[in-house]
């Protein structure tokens, strides 16, 4: 904006020399005083105007959008004009645009810095354009600056001062000139004067940047002054060299249309209060402000239930609702609906949002459910009782001063005492302060009175060792044994142990019990049977044992047979045991060996078909396995001897022992045999000889 108003003042300032020509050639022409004095005025009122629009820098035409009725979800974008030097929204941005959501009015304030009116503020042009009670340095020993009171334009201060330092200029391009002061011995010398036009009631910027010449305590104190009155504070430089350090002040002219500036040195001290000055500027400040009102539908509002709390493993309702029709409910977490149904297991917050049709969304509500935990039980005490005996048992929480009811008696007590008749389950209700309620029960099994009990051999018999068993109907029993006090369910005996022994039962909780046996001496039998047996395949043979003692028992093996007589019939050949019990006294075991003689008898076929046709061709043993030995005569029935053999598999095929067929009809044999067990037999018989067509 501001190279516009340049742009206007230089093309005013044309405008005024041309009419000064103008005039003073009409002057020359007319030579009519009234005329002249007429046209004079006219001049100076053109020009007072023309010179009063030059004063005018500020643009009028600022804008920061119309005011706008939005859809909800909507946004506007607000935009300042641009390029100018500052900008402070309502909202707090300080951009030259703001994108808005929701209803309001919003103000943007801008600012923007009019044309340098300081001449030669950078010194680029030399020792011109100001005033200043300081002379120019005329040298010394030091150099140009060597007395108090003098200052130089130049690029460094070190060229002016042989003890100032090598600073760098302010100004970023250009000549690098600065004004470089040595500080005066007395105080409140003008170092830099200017008078400036200004414009009425408008406000402007002043600054300027101020840096030691050397590292020296002893610092220049500035004041900057406008029309002989303080502007800010006195200004002190940095100790440190070359460091560059602002003065800035805002200013309004109030109705001032031309000031003088000027800046005074304080200190009154020679040494040190050295300085450089460089980049004084003073420039009007224009201020522009905006306001857009923004509507947009106000989000809905929605309320729900207030904070909840249950107990561990309950559920509860949580519901929204709004004077807002037609929301939709969306809860995190939870899911969608104006109520949901939770049952947390800890105690969780549940944030819920509405959205009505036009996309608007509810800030959001949260309910917070708090869950109180159930109470934990723990059951001390007798769980295990035996029969006919009283048991006391104890519930405690984890959770104190909880209230207890027992279900079976009523009572509200942790400990009581029970007498159950079987294994029972009792029942304990828990309510903590919180209201939380938990359900538990202990089982006390209930076992049966103790009863112990000794087997094993009673009759000891001699040169036998014997083993006695205790038995407990209850488990966990533990078991001694006396007169021997030992103890264990097994108890060896020997001869030793005849008599009295005597079982103590102890079971950890229904008490001790006692039983006993009497051990006595027997007299071991002898058994006795036949070595051996032999029998043909299928036939019966009953074996009688005897012992040595009357009326003993007898153990057959195997098959585990008593009695004195068993009979057998085995299928093949084989020992059986039997041993005899005298009263608990056992015999050594006697064997008997039964042979089975497959070949008892010889078998032969009393009709056979010699044709030649593979079936029935010819006469002969149907079995002869087992026979060792054989004779066989055939006769007719006149007695003649048609055949003869003397091999156990003999087969005779129908010839006589010329090798000539014999007639069909009946023909007789004998036959003798000896079998391998040396069994002899002998058979006679007839048989049919048919060979048919």
């Amino acid at each position: 904006m501001w190279w516009m108003i340049v742009v206007h003042h230089i093309f005013n300032m044309v405008i005024i020399v041309v009419l000064i020509q103008l005039f003073y050639a009409l002057c020359r022409l007319y030579k009519n005083k009234h005329f002249m004095k007429s046209l004079y005025l006219l001049i100076i009122f053109i020009v007072f105007g023309v010179s009063l629009q030059a004063q005018i820098p500020c643009n009028t035409n600022f804008t920061v959008g119309n005011d706008s009725t939005l859809l909800c979800g909507e946004t506007y974008t607000l935009q300042a004009n641009q390029g100018l030097n500052s900008y402070a929204w309502s909202t707090g941005s300080s951009q030259s645009s703001i994108t808005v959501s929701t209803s309001g009015t919003y103000t943007c304030v801008a600012s923007e810095l009019g044309p340098e009116l300081v001449v030669n503020g950078d010194f680029s042009a030399g020792n011109t354009g100001f005033s200043t009670g300081y002379i120019v340095g005329t040298g010394g020993a030091f150099g140009q600056l060597s007395n108090p009171g003098t200052y130089a334009i130049n690029t460094s201060p070190s060229l002016v001062h042989n003890n100032f330092s090598v600073c760098s200029d302010h100004t970023t391009s250009g000549v690098g000139n600065m004004m470089i002061v040595n500080g005066a011995n007395n105080s409140g010398t003008d170092v830099w004067c200017q008078t400036i036009t200004v414009t009425p009631n408008t406000d402007y910027q002043f600054s300027a940047w101020i840096a030691n010449a050397l590292n020296d305590p002893n610092v220049a104190q500035l004041q900057f002054a406008i029309n002989g009155t303080n502007l800010g504070s006195p200004f002190s430089t940095s100790t440190t060299a070359c460091t560059w350090n602002q003065f800035f002040e805002n200013w309004n002219s109030g109705a001032n249309t031309s000031i003088e500036i000027c800046v005074t040195n304080l200190n009154s001290t020679g040494g040190g209060n050295d300085f450089s000055i460089d980049d004084i500027s003073f420039r009007p400040v224009c201020t522009y402000t905006d306001q857009v009102t923004v509507t947009i539908p106000p989000n809905p509002v929605i309320q729900t239930i207030a904070n909840q709390t249950i107990c561990e493993g309950d559920n509860v309702d949580l519901t929204a609702s709004s004077v807002s029709p037609n929301l939709t409910y969306d809860w995190t977490p939870g899911g969608a609906g104006a109520s949901i149904n939770v049952s947390p297991t800890q105690t969780t917050s549940y944030s819920v949002i509405g959205t009505d049709a036009n996309g608007c969304v509810s800030n959001p509500q949260t309910v917070v459910v708090n869950v109180n935990p159930l109470p934990t039980l723990t059951f001390t005490g007798d769980d295990v009782i035996c029969e006919g005996t009283a048991g006391s048992i104890t519930v405690t929480s984890s959770i104190s001063q909880t209230d207890f009811i027992w279900t079976h008696n009523g009572l509200t007590i942790p400990t009581v005492s029970v007498v159950p008749t079987e294994t029972t389950f009792f029942e304990v209700t828990a309510t903590s302060p919180q209201g939380c309620v938990t359900t538990d029960s202990i089982e006390v099994e209930v076992l049966e009175e103790l009863e112990i009990e000794i087997s094993g051999e009673s009759i000891f018999c001699q040169g036998d060792q014997n083993n006695l068993q205790a038995t407990s109907n209850l488990t966990g029993t533990d078991f001694l044994w006396l007169p021997r006090n030992e103890t264990g369910s097994v108890l060896p005996t020997t001869i030793s142990d005849i008599g009295w022994v005597y079982l103590e039962g102890n079971h950890p909780i229904c008490g001790v019990q006692t039983d006993s046996i009497e051990l006595v001496l027997g007299e071991k039998p002898t058994v006795s049977i036949p070595d051996s047996l032999s029998l043909c395949l299928g036939e019966q043979g009953t074996i009688t044992a005897v012992s040595s003692i009357p009326n003993s028992q007898f153990n057959w093996f195997p098959g585990n047979l008593s009695g004195a007589s068993q009979v057998f019939t085995p299928l093949e050949s084989g020992y059986v045991f039997v041993q005899a019990n005298a009263e608990g006294c056992l015999s050594d075991l006697d064997s008997i060996l039964i042979s089975i003689n497959l070949n008892c008898d010889v078998i032969v076929p009393n009709v056979f078909t010699p044709n030649g046709d593979g079936v029935n061709d010819f006469f002969k043993l149907i079995e002869s396995e087992g026979v060792q030995e054989l004779e066989c005569v055939i006769v007719n029935r006149w007695g003649n001897i048609v055949q003869e053999f003397d091999i156990p598999n003999f087969k005779w095929d129908g010839t006589n022992k010329n090798g000539n067929e014999v007639n069909d009809g009946t023909y007789f044999y004998i036959i003798k045999a000896k079998t391998s067990n040396g069994t002899e037999l002998e058979k006679s018989g007839f048989v049919q000889l048919v060979r048919g067509k």
